[in-house]
């Protein structure tokens, strides 16, 4: 946590030093009361050698001292606690905003080992439990310490005896909460690992309703979410427990601390070795203690809390992206436009290598097929050439030039592929489409609509384009919502165009029109599919089987020389060439 604050509140030192020493000095007003109150007491209503009217004026003269510090101390508090908000609240702002950019910056391969609704929850409520300590930390890091060193010695000056019981009832409770505090941050980060398990299921239920629903899972999956959530409350229950320990604890300690004192102080009183005003005193230093303790426990359980958030921030921070861009910001004008050279590629070292000694290259122009079973590696293929991740061994090349070599912008523009699984936001059409192109019109919008084939449907809906996307497109069909995601990758009009099994969901004639249509644009394409009809026109096609390339050739090619091609259009009941 410290790194994130030598991080995040450097633009903020004015409010953390200012507001700091204004409850410093809210702290002074109240040291100083007690001795006044005691001056009052012992000095003013005891003293027999004044007057009634000097002692009326006396009080007058201290009630107006006591009621200048209290407006005083309104002031300074209120002051602090305002500079104490706005400082956490943009230190959370900055934290957040930065933690979301980082989260941004990793390749694919780091954020496979963080889960998403880990991220939310770090994004969110760790960020808020470490955004809560910075408040705490202007309120009490020199408040509480004035107060408590402040009454001790106070004490010590009014009573030595009493200061002693001061000093010795601090020590022990600083001792409870030092060794509490260490047993506390391993169960916040334990808590708060139980969250992320908790959100996740939440957030596949959410998202996927409707299977849940379709296979009757309701009970399967409330019983899932309410054992997880079980064993989430028992651990916060522990926490909870520790808490609601500590409070009887400290008032424990402290109140029997109290009974001694005014034991002690009693005992002196009638034998005139204090005054009441003394006593007065040290009650009203003992309270201020007491209060600075309890608050110093609130704080300590906060900070607890942050220090577990604050690991599980900075393990984010500690991944670094594995990717690093090149600085090639032209493309050569050559005939090869892709070659994979004996490229191997594992998702991380242990793991079996999902492709194994790749070699092919495809020529501009080409409509290049890829299939292959569930698991050959086709998704994986792709991932390497927009560069998601790296290669394991050997070398893929766009325009003749190491993927490795261009910049991430240069790299963008190359490639527009349609995932296997059609995303779209909760927005307009109009603004799901311009995410392939930010300035694109009009015009150039109805026109990738229409070669999407989504133009009719579109045109169609309650106000268009214009029509908004529910959240996880639920007011969409799959077919409608792969045909806008095929509209988004062609507005971007990429040289190359990459089609991830991304016409599952369409019928036979709507697909037929599609690939009519990208055969005008001068693009080289690669079709990726589960049907072998969605290939079966294609320049070339790649097999690929349990991470190997197989064979490759024409549809008529790979159904004479491919036992395992023969199979798949086999069953597909395609044998002879169908267009």
């Amino acid at each position: 946590m410290i790194q994130l604050f030598r991080r995040f509140l450097g633009k903020y030192k004015f409010h953390v030093i200012f507001g700091s020493l204004l409850k410093v000095l809210e702290a002074f007003f109240e040291l100083v009361v007690p001795l006044v109150l005691k001056y009052m007491i012992d000095e003013v209503v005891k003293n027999n050698t004044l007057t009634e009217q000097v002692k009326v004026e006396r009080l007058w003269i201290c009630g107006g001292i006591l009621f200048a510090f209290a407006i005083l101390g309104f002031i300074s508090t209120t002051c602090a606690q305002y500079i104490a908000s706005r400082a956490s609240q943009g230190f959370g702002t900055d934290l957040r905003n930065d933690l979301y950019k980082h989260i941004n910056t990793l390749s694919f391969k780091e954020l496979d080992k963080i889960s998403s609704a880990s991220l939310i929850n770090r994004l969110q409520s760790d960020t808020v439990n470490v955004q809560s300590c910075v408040a705490m930390i202007i309120r009490l890091v020199l408040r509480a310490p004035m107060i408590v060193i402040g009454s001790m010695i106070m004490s010590f000056i009014v009573n030595w005896k009493a200061g002693l019981i001061f000093l010795g009832t601090t020590i022990l409770l600083f001792v409870l909460i030092f060794f509490l505090m260490f047993y506390i941050i391993p169960i916040s980060k334990k808590s708060q690992a139980k969250l992320d398990v908790v959100t996740k299921i939440s957030k596949e239920n959410l998202s996927g309703n409707r299977v849940v629903r379709a296979f009757n899972k309701q009970k399967y999956e409330y019983t899932r979410f309410v054992d997880n959530q079980v064993s989430l409350c028992k651990i916060q229950s522990k926490l909870a427990t520790i808490e609601a320990f500590l409070n009887p604890m400290v008032f424990f300690i402290i109140n029997l601390a109290s009974v001694i004192v005014l034991y002690v102080s009693g005992l002196q009183f009638v034998n005139n070795e204090i005054s009441l005003g003394d006593i007065q005193a040290l009650i009203n230093y003992f309270t201020q203690i007491q209060l600075a303790v309890v608050a110093v426990l609130t704080f300590v359980v906060l900070l607890t809390k942050g220090a577990a958030s604050g690991q599980r921030i900075n393990e984010v921070y500690a991944l670094t992206s594995s990717i690093k861009y090149g600085e090639i910001n032209s493309i050569n004008d050559t005939d090869e436009v892709i070659n994979f050279n004996h490229v191997t590629f594992k998702y991380n070292e242990n793991a079996n290598a999902a492709l194994k000694d790749i070699t092919f290259n495809i020529k501009k122009g080409e409509h290049i097929g890829i299939i292959g079973g569930t698991g050959s590696g086709k998704t994986s293929l792709i991932n390497l050439i927009n560069r998601f991740y790296d290669v394991s061994d050997g070398e893929v090349t766009l325009y003749g030039h190491n993927v490795k070599h261009y910049s991430k912008q240069t790299l963008s523009n190359l490639v527009a592929t349609v995932m296997q699984k059609a995303v779209l936001f909760n927005t307009s059409i109009k603004e799901n489409i311009r995410k392939g192109k930010r300035d694109a019109n009009d015009e150039e919008i109805v026109n990738a609509l229409k070669s999407a084939q989504a133009f009719d449907f579109v045109s169609k809906l309650d106000n268009g384009v214009e029509h908004l996307v529910q959240e996880n497109a639920k007011n969409l069909s799959g077919g409608q919502k792969q045909r806008l995601s095929i509209a988004r990758a062609l507005i971007k009009d990429s040289p190359i165009l990459i089609l991830d099994d991304s016409s599952s969901a369409l019928d036979y004639m709507t697909e037929a029109k599609l690939k009519k249509e990208i055969k005008k644009l001068n693009k080289t394409v690669i079709t990726i599919s589960q049907r072998a009809s969605s290939v079966v026109d294609m320049d070339r096609i790649i097999l690929l089987d349990k991470g190997e390339l197989i064979a490759t050739g024409t549809h008529d090619e790979l159904l004479s020389s491919s036992k395992l091609y023969r199979e798949i259009c086999a069953s597909q009941d395609l044998g002879e060439r169908h267009v």
